[in-house]
């Protein structure tokens, strides 16, 4: 107690510390959702309710999370699962949010026992348990990086960074409403990592060097990419061939504490290699299959991520520009260590801006690179000190130009979170009509892009704002224009066109038109439409519907039409491909099969 008194009278940077972990605990404590495990936190949550009160650990049996879903409603589709080569399910996600989680579920599971609630892992005592885990992983990064900035900075310069950084960024969102979401937990060891770094290469103890290998196990097992992190502690003090030499010496002369740090992580990832065997065979595995998403490290979204108005980081976070022209600050003052911060954020950023889906979901600006927040927070800190040699006049300019951006960010989060500013659609001329609006007409809604509802459901409500620019009829390989299935022959001829010979929009509407001769008194047994886009990884935006049933009674023809919008296009080159698939095969006759495109006004 002592302590805590005596470090709140004396730092200025412990009390700015006190007061932002206090708005964000009051902030976060009044809302909670009873939905906190759903989506992508759904599928980090999964392991400790199928191993702890489903007794399917492995993940063998989808029908208890259908169930699950079906009666709360966490997500539209169970993409959270994935599967073995041999097609039985698993956990798409790796292990290492489940292995965080696992204390604050197991509260929230006693809790459930004590208050009489379900005892099903979803109840509100799990809802309440994770968010305050969740809390817990955002004080203890804001700890250590307190102690990373005074490690450079005087209490006043670390108090203002701190407090930049909360309020003046996606912070602000990232770290409470979401703070279930993978960037809190990695925030936090890339602080811990620093730290540890800092402290090792002082005193070149046993105990730091445990924490930067228990900070990199754990970002790999949450983020696979995130192995990157080991440029910082590798490189640090590095910056010629002289002070590489001088490391690999260290690093030789402390080689016993290596040996007992790397058996420190392989035992700490040994749950998920273990997995990985038991389901596939193979102590290491890739279970992030969608070929609709993945990195494109040869074409990266730089100039959409950083400036777009869809989710631009220098759009909706512009204080961070300064973090980034601090570098040179940074790099110009202690070289010996910047290197080491500017390889990671550089390689790193590289990996966020080469996703395909660049733009990360619902995420308010661009949410990953908030991992390399407490590096960007340094390097703030040397701009601001940088900042303090300049006139007066300078200082007002700047303090007026922060506060206004933090005021910009405050109010485009409370935009964010009343509907206002839309986490998917967002266009230029939409943010534009809304900027510092707090109401949306309607008419300003048909500025967004266009609506993806996520259920696979694809009704074509709009046609009238689209036109249609192509027809191609698809006949068999006889001459006649139609064609027949039966049970030695399971698929129809197929179309496919790559994406960008169709059109040079962001999307199209694709209309299946079917006419057959019905013979089947089963409609379950009717083929299915299949339409999807195909790249050499797989199909991605799979969807199918089975021919209907309603017939002319004089001729027992029937016409079927079925509808199907892109999804976001990988690359250009993806084909969209469309075929009948006579499942159950019958015998059917087609007699006409014709794929329209219509593309947007």
């Amino acid at each position: 107690m002592n302590y805590f008194f005596s470090h709140f009278t004396s730092s200025l940077s412990f009390r700015t510390l006190l007061f932002l972990c206090s708005l964000i605990l009051v902030f976060r404590l009044c809302n909670i959702s009873e939905k906190e495990t759903s989506w992508d936190v759904l599928g980090y949550y999964l392991p400790l309710p199928a191993t702890f009160i489903y007794e399917d650990p492995l993940m063998e049996n989808r029908e208890w999370i259908q169930q699950v879903n079906e009666k709360r409603q966490l997500t539209d589709t169970l993409y959270q699962l994935s599967s073995t080569p041999d097609g039985r399910p698993m956990y798409f996600f790796l292990l290492g949010m489940a292995m965080l989680f696992l204390p604050f579920f197991l509260l929230g599971h006693g809790c459930a026992f004590v208050l009489d609630y379900p005892m099903d892992g979803f109840s509100m005592p799990y809802q309440v348990a994770m968010v305050v885990g969740g809390l817990v992983y955002t004080f203890v990064g804001l700890y250590f990086l307190r102690k990373i900035l005074l490690h450079f900075f005087p209490e006043k310069l670390s108090s203002i960074v701190l407090l930049i950084l909360v309020l003046a960024t996606n912070y602000s969102h990232h770290l409470t409403l979401k703070n279930l979401e993978t960037v809190n937990v990695l925030f936090l060891f890339v602080s811990i990592l620093i730290w540890n770094t800092i402290q090792w290469h002082k005193n070149q103890r046993l105990v730091n060097l445990m924490g930067i290998g228990i900070s990199i196990t754990f970002m790999s097992l949450v983020k696979p990419s995130e192995i990157l992190i080991l440029l910082l502690p590798f490189f640090f003090g590095v910056y010629n061939k002289a002070t590489l030499k001088e490391k690999l010496k260290i690093i030789n002369q402390n080689k016993n504490q290596f040996f007992w740090t790397i058996l420190m992580c392989i035992l700490i990832a040994s749950p998920q290699m273990s997995y990985w065997y038991v389901k596939t065979g193979s102590l290491f595995y890739d279970s992030y299959i969608n070929p609709g998403v993945g990195l494109d490290v040869f074409s990266p979204y730089v100039i959409d991520s950083l400036f777009s108005f869809k989710k631009g980081w220098f759009v909706y976070t512009p204080v961070m520009l300064f973090s980034v022209i601090g570098f040179y600050f940074f790099l110009k003052k202690r070289r010996e260590i910047a290197l080491s911060f500017f390889l990671y954020f550089i390689f790193t950023s590289y990996i966020i801006f080469s996703w395909t889906e660049w733009w990360y979901g619902a995420a308010f600006s661009n949410r990953p690179l908030i991992t390399v927040y407490p590096i960007l927070a340094v390097s703030l800190g040397f701009f601001l000190q940088f900042l303090g040699t300049k006139s007066t006049a300078i200082k007002v300019l700047f303090t007026l130009f922060i506060s206004a951006a933090t005021l910009l960010n405050q109010f485009q989060w409370w935009q964010l979170r009343n509907g206002i500013l839309d986490p998917y659609r967002m266009t230029k001329e939409y943010y534009l009509a809304t900027f510092l609006k707090t109401s949306v007409k309607e008419e300003d809604r048909a500025l967004l892009s266009v609506y993806r509802n996520f259920d696979g459901q694809h009704e074509f409500t709009q046609k009238d704002q689209y036109n249609l620019i192509a027809t191609f009829p698809i006949a068999s390989t006889t001459a006649s224009a139609g064609f027949t299935l039966n049970p030695t022959r399971e698929f129809s001829p197929t179309f496919e066109k790559s994406f960008k010979t169709l059109t040079n929009k962001d999307h199209i509407w694709v209309e299946v038109l079917v006419r057959y001769k019905n013979q089947e008194s089963d409609p379950n047994n009717l083929p299915l439409v299949v339409t999807h886009m195909n790249r050499k990884e797989g199909a991605y935006g799979y969807a199918s519907s089975r021919l209907a049933v309603d017939s002319d009674a004089a001729t027992n023809v029937i016409e079927h039409k079925s509808y199907y919008m892109t999804p976001h296009i990988r690359n250009g080159k993806d084909g969209l491909k469309i075929y009948l698939w006579n499942k159950e095969k019958i015998d059917i006759e087609i007699q006409q099969m014709v794929v329209k495109i219509y593309e947007h006004k």
